[in-house]
């Protein structure tokens, strides 16, 4: 569970201060990407991305403070710059008497920013789709370019055109943002960059095989296999996604049978509870508190007063809820032993933890379906217990009133003759 640490306004400006300076100051003027304009708009999409997301104003300013450090690393070392920026800031925080804990978060929130580190909480999500913002701008391959230029001077990685297009094209199609807000706004905007290389690569492609470039034309058939492969791909998904219907269908129409056979339940649960009632005050009004002490009239009404009493105990009993502890594990999301579909699992949980879970769960057909299979099931086991305890109940005010009337007729009849 993530714990909410206090981060103030000052501290952010102080941050702000200190990264403009790396950047703008000490920073070579070789770098043509990683300057301090890619990190204004790092910490420009952190904010967006967060308010969208529903982070609260403390957890966006612990955002914005981290995207401000994260590529401070670049003034020391190119390759594994994450760590060296995290130093930095552990340093400069430490200097600024903050907690042990912010220090730890922030340079969480920074190894978080290496491409090979999957995001574990939706802080992390928000800050590595912020980072990456840039593949879903106008700007996004002439940025590429530069980057480019950053390689062949600080790493003496050297491209090709066609190889560069390439390894772009690759990048861009892998790549994945991880928040709801990234998936809907900037992965189709992402899309079309895609498309704007891969067009490239085509047409270079094209211009080459005019020449008579063997190499290029067979990148072509390349390309060509992937298109069909792709178009395979494409043809299976939607294969797969007829049943897919049907499933959804044969989950909804369960899910309202249940619902309705609850409400069915709840109904004569509410019927015989109020008809019980009913008859006890009826009793106690009408035979206790007006001295009719006959025993003819008593014991009968003690029986239906006793049966009246336990048919409403059988009655609660089928009515009353019953949750879990409400907390869950991310140990429980990745080994699916836990169902988020049920609010009895995760009502006690963070946001940002409920969040990582639903979106784990959305990403595997198998544990979403699983989950609804096993909601179900345990509705029909809740069923099941309410439904029993019922006839219990009605049985119990069935066999009651018979006998209650019994005792009657014998009582009245036993006076009449004595």
């Amino acid at each position: 569970m993530t714990r909410q640490i206090p981060v103030t306004q000052e501290l952010l400006d102080a941050t702000e201060a200190f990264a403009r300076d790396v950047l703008e100051n000490q920073l070579s003027k070789d770098f043509k990407y990683h300057t301090i304009d890619h990190t204004l708009q790092v910490v420009k999409a952190a904010e967006k991305i967060g308010l969208e997301t529903g982070l609260d104003q403390n957890q966006i300013l612990l955002v914005k403070m981290a995207a401000w450090m994260h590529d401070l690393g670049y003034l020391n070392k190119y390759d594994g710059h994450e760590e060296e920026s995290m130093e930095m800031a552990r340093n400069f925080l430490a200097k600024q008497a903050a907690n042990e804990e912010l220090i730890k978060r922030i340079e969480d929130l920074i190894f978080a920013t290496r491409l090979d580190v999957e995001p574990s909480n939706t802080l992390e999500e928000v800050l590595k789709d912020a980072d990456l913002y840039n593949l879903s701008t106008e700007e996004a391959l002439e940025n590429s370019d530069k980057i480019r230029e950053e390689w062949e001077i600080f790493c003496d990685r050297r491209y090709s055109d066609p190889d560069w297009d390439e390894f772009n094209h690759r990048f861009f199609k892998n790549h994945h943002y991880y928040t709801i807000f990234g998936k809907m706004h900037l992965a189709p905007a992402k899309k079309v960059n895609t498309k704007k290389i891969k067009k490239a690569i085509k047409k270079r492609m094209e211009g080459d095989q005019v020449a008579g470039n063997t190499e290029l034309l067979q990148y072509e058939l390349d390309l060509r296999e992937k298109r069909v492969d792709k178009l395979k791909r494409k043809i299976k998904k939607i294969k797969k996604q007829r049943p897919d219907r049907g499933i959804e269908t044969m989950f909804r129409a369960t899910y309202r049978t249940h619902i309705n056979l609850s409400d069915l339940a709840d109904s004569k649960a509410n019927i015989l509870l109020s008809v019980n009632a009913i008859i006890i005050s009826i009793i106690f009004t009408n035979v206790f508190t007006k001295g009719n002490m006959e025993q003819y009239i008593t014991v009968p009404s003690i029986v239906l007063m006793a049966v009246c009493m336990v048919a409403i105990v059988f009655t609660i009993l089928s009515t009353r809820p019953s949750i879990n502890s409400g907390v869950f594990t991310r140990e429980d999301i990745l080994k699916k032993k836990t169902n988020l579909l049920f609010f009895g699992n995760f009502y006690r949980m963070q946001l940002d933890d409920f969040m990582w879970g639903i979106n784990e769960m959305m990403r595997d057909a198998d544990y979403l379906y699983g989950s609804m299979a096993k909601d179900i099931y345990f509705l029909g086991k809740v069923l099941a217990k309410k439904f029993y305890l019922l006839r219990i109940a009605y049985n119990i005010f069935m066999y009651g009133m018979a006998l209650s009337l019994l005792v009657f007729v014998g009582f009245y009849i036993y006076h009449l003759y004595m």
